[in-house]
């Protein structure tokens, strides 16, 4: 026993992976350190840079589930702290020269995709981005969904020019206009517009295209 703590501990310090049963340990000594894959600058432009991927797939029929990745921080019983954040993601364009972005600057983006005239069956829902909460204890702010925060000002600083931006022209699901409208109230969904509680109104039936 001795001796695998020796070597844990000479792995662990190293940041080395270290053999658990069937998974892999890589832990950082001290609670400021990180694991950082591909955090350096580079100058050779004739690939895309990914910081990292992960792809495992399934070769075999099974009734168990594939994850790309879990991201779970957690605080353990009787502590307290700051903050306890999921996952950040952000984009970064540095400094005050030029440059330009030829396409777009995207937080974060889903794909839901499968090949052309695919034949797989989902016997589920296929969602792109799903919010479970399973919560107990005192919240003294707001528990919410979706928080859209007013951009900070800086030099220059650019403001949103939509909340929400649908492309295209999706009959029943989203359209600009149809024939008849729809009059019927039927609902709604409350949102906090600065500070004050507002609703929007929702309708029964459908519209005509």
């Amino acid at each position: 026993m001795a001796s695998y703590l020796k070597y844990v501990k000479e792995y662990l310090v190293k940041g080395q992976a270290v053999p658990d049963g069937k998974h892999k340990l890589v832990n950082t000594p001290v609670a400021g350190g990180t694991i950082r894959l591909n955090s350096a600058t580079k100058i050779d432009t004739t690939d895309d840079f990914i910081g990292f991927q992960s792809k495992p797939a399934f070769g075999a029929t099974t009734t168990k589930t594939v994850t790309g990745a879990e991201i779970s921080p957690r605080v353990n019983n009787t502590f307290g702290v700051a903050n306890v954040i999921g996952l950040h993601v952000d984009t970064y364009l540095k400094g005050t020269g030029s440059g330009t972005i030829s396409g777009d600057v995207r937080g974060q983006q889903i794909e839901m995709v499968t090949d052309d005239n695919g034949g797989k069956t989902v016997s589920g829902n296929v969602v792109g981005l799903r919010f479970r909460t399973a919560w107990s204890g005192t919240i003294s702010g707001k528990m919410i969904g979706i928080r859209i925060e007013k951009p900070e000002a800086q030099t220059g600083s650019k403001n949103y020019d939509y909340v929400l931006d649908l492309t295209g022209d999706n009959a029943l699901i989203w359209r600009d206009d149809y024939t008849t409208e729809v009059t019927t109230l039927a609902g709604a969904l409350k949102v906090r517009v600065n500070g004050a509680d507002r609703w929007i109104p929702l309708y029964s039936g459908a519209p005509v295209v």
